[in-house]
């Protein structure tokens, strides 16, 4: 037996006790394992490469850590929101009764409470969203803090660039946190000068040699400026969310600006992401997270997740709103890849009658991920599901609103990507006045969309239907 049969045989066994130890000791859900048994199967010793960075689990690591003094101010601060809400509480059940069991839910499995009075205006338009942001940016007396996902070297990019370089030179604290693998085209050139003027740059979960972890991203879009306005949604840095990009045509996002006691969240969420990105500059304690003077008539709650906890809290809360609807469901979403559960929700929300309806794109960005929707939106047709496909560019909105009580804004696609592997951030928003006009705007959509029906579902083509079950069967794990 020669050498190199003999260092086959010895691959070979690493390799199958590789397999054995991941079907055994991974805690993982049936459909992911299988997912992962065939990308093993399918491709013999790759497979191992494949998994190392697209497969690992985060949940067993404390990826945010907190100093005894943060975890208590975090404490103070949810605790003074439900007393808030103890006091409210009477005056609540008259005016949000359909929310309340849902608010009572998302602070027992969160780290954060509902926050009263808070001024909330709704960009659906990139150019709208980027020129009052710019506005905000400009106005900036102290503090501008960033994250986004995604951050293209183009005329956006480079122009809120020089933007926060100026602000730098100003005296404004400027920090900008982006995700290493959404950002990636970006030289490491592009941020000197704004490094120089003082602001400070860093990426989430760098990539290299050492760490090639794909799969767990950053995929948070958040502004605080001055700890009194913030922003958060589904738009990213670039002309392309300006409707610029030929291929993608008009880009339909949401995004929401918040004034009120609610940007308290958001600050402690930035603060949290920017010192797992290495920086040992801000300790929570020395910040005042203090509610600022602007008042307006909206109850909200900051919710996060990642693949560092078990707890799918985003998709646990979208259940939960599934499961209490009584008139109808709206969901926008570029990507529609639920797990067993929230399908049965939806499943069950139409077996009692309640008008579901569910706008995706017209057309893919990741090819995969648009298939295994298209096979999921397919499974709720016969069940009188409406869907939609929009037509007048590309739909990236992540929404849902439920009988105009209640409604969600975020980073969160209804995905399992978004529920487990990427660490997500979304806005829940309380009462008549915010689900009308988030019920509005998807009534309005509707102009631009082409419906999904039974028998256009049926037509599709051959090749469609041999993508659909591939696509599925890889959806755990896409």
């Amino acid at each position: 037996m020669d050498i190199f049969r003999i260092l086959f045989i010895i691959m070979l066994a690493l390799y199958v006790l590789f397999v054995l130890s991941f079907i055994f000791l991974e805690k993982r859900k049936t459909n992911s394992l299988i997912s992962w048994l065939l990308i093993f199967i399918v491709f013999p010793f790759t497979g191992f490469l494949i998994f190392l960075i697209f497969g690992r689990d985060m949940s067993k690591k404390r990826v945010f850590k907190l100093f005894n003094t943060e975890k208590n101010l975090m404490k103070e601060i949810k605790q003074k929101s439900e007393d808030i809400y103890d006091h409210k509480k009477n005056n609540l059940y008259k005016a949000l009764k359909e929310s309340i069991q849902a608010m009572e839910l998302t602070t027992r499995m969160s780290a954060t409470g509902v926050h009263f009075n808070n001024k909330v205006k709704i960009f659906t338009d990139g150019q709208e969203k980027f020129d009052k942001l710019i506005e905000d940016i400009e106005n900036a007396k102290t503090e501008i803090h960033i994250l986004y996902f995604v951050y293209i070297k183009d005329e956006l990019g480079t122009k809120i660039r020089d933007l926060l370089t100026k602000k730098a030179k100003e005296g404004v604290t400027v920090r900008l946190l982006l995700d290493h693998f959404g950002s990636f085209t970006l030289s490491g050139s592009f941020f000197n000068e704004l490094k120089a003027a003082g602001g400070k740059v860093s990426f989430s979960f760098p990539i290299s040699l050492i760490n090639l972890q794909l799969n767990n991203r950053n995929h948070r879009k958040i502004v605080i400026i001055d700890r009194s306005i913030a922003y958060i949604g589904g738009f990213n840095i670039g002309d392309a969310y300006l409707g610029k990009n030929p291929k993608a045509g008009y880009w339909r996002d949401t995004h929401i600006r918040i004034q009120g006691p609610g940007i308290i969240d958001l600050q402690l969420r930035f603060f949290l992401d920017w010192r797992n990105a290495g920086n040992t500059d801000i300790v929570i304690d020395e910040y005042e997270l203090k509610e600022n003077n602007v008042r307006g008539s909206v109850p909200l709650q900051i919710l996060s997740s990642g693949p560092d906890s078990e707890l799918e809290t985003i998709k646990l809360a979208y259940i939960e709103m599934i499961n209490n609807a009584k008139d109808y469901i709206y969901i926008q979403t570029p990507y529609f890849v639920p797990d067993e559960t929230l399908n049965d929700a939806l499943r069950i929300a139409l077996l009692k009658g309640v008008d579901v309806r569910i706008m995706i794109p017209n057309k893919q960005d990741h090819m995969f991920v648009y298939w295994a929707t298209y096979s999921f939106i397919g499974d709720l047709l016969p069940l009188g599901l409406k869907a939609y496909t929009y037509e007048n560019g590309f739909l990236h909105a992540k929404t849902i609103v439920v009988d105009s009580k209640i409604a969600s804004v975020g980073s969160a696609n209804f995905d399992k990507r978004s529920f487990k592997l990427s660490f997500e951030c979304n806005a829940f928003l309380y009462g008549d006045k915010i689900g009308d006009e988030m019920k509005e705007i998807f009534l309005n959509d509707l102009k631009f969309c082409k419906q999904l029906t039974m028998k256009r579902y049926n037509e599709r083509s051959l090749i469609i239907r041999i993508k659909e079950p591939i696509s599925r069967i890889i959806s755990p794990i896409l």
